[in-house]
C-alpha cells in the first residue's frame, strides 16, 4: 500500500508544472556577479601592470602608423625613381640618335672639306 501511494505521488509530481519563484533574487545575483567581475578586472590590471601593457600597445600602434607613413613615402620615392629612369633612358636614346646624326654630319663636312678645301 505504501508503494502505491509513493507511486501515485511520483506520477502526480511528474504531471504537474513546476513553480519557480524568481523574485528579486536574480537582480542581487547579477549585481554580485558584475561586482566580482569588475573587481577581478581591477585586480588583474594592478597585478599585471596594466598601465605598462596599455602603454606598450599604444607604442605598437604608433609604430604601425609611422611604418605605414614611411611605406607611403617609400612608394612615392620609388615611383619618382622609376619615372626618372624612364626619362633618363629616353634621353639616352635621344642622345645616341643625336650623336649618330652628328657623326654623319661631321663625315659630310670632312668629305666636302677634302673636295673644296678648308675654309679660312
Amino acid at each position: 500500500m505504501l508503494n502505491k501511494i509513493q507511486r501515485k505521488r511520483r506520477i502526480k509530481l511528474a504531471k504537474g508544472k513546476p513553480n519557480i519563484k524568481v523574485g528579486s533574487f536574480w537582480i542581487r545575483n547579477t549585481f554580485i556577479i558584475l561586482l566580482i567581475f569588475s573587481f577581478s578586472i581591477f585586480f588583474a590590471y594592478k597585478v599585471f601592470n596594466g598601465d605598462e601593457v596599455v602603454n606598450y600597445l599604444l607604442k605598437i600602434n604608433n609604430l604601425r602608423i609611422n611604418n605605414s607613413a614611411i611605406q607611403d613615402e617609400l612608394d612615392t620615392v620609388n615611383l619618382k625613381y622609376q619615372m626618372l629612369e624612364v626619362a633618363i633612358s629616353k634621353k639616352d636614346e635621344e642622345l645616341k640618335k643625336l650623336k649618330e646624326e652628328n657623326n654623319e654630319l661631321q663625315e659630310e663636312v670632312l668629305f666636302y672639306e677634302k673636295i673644296v678645301g678648308k675654309r679660312r
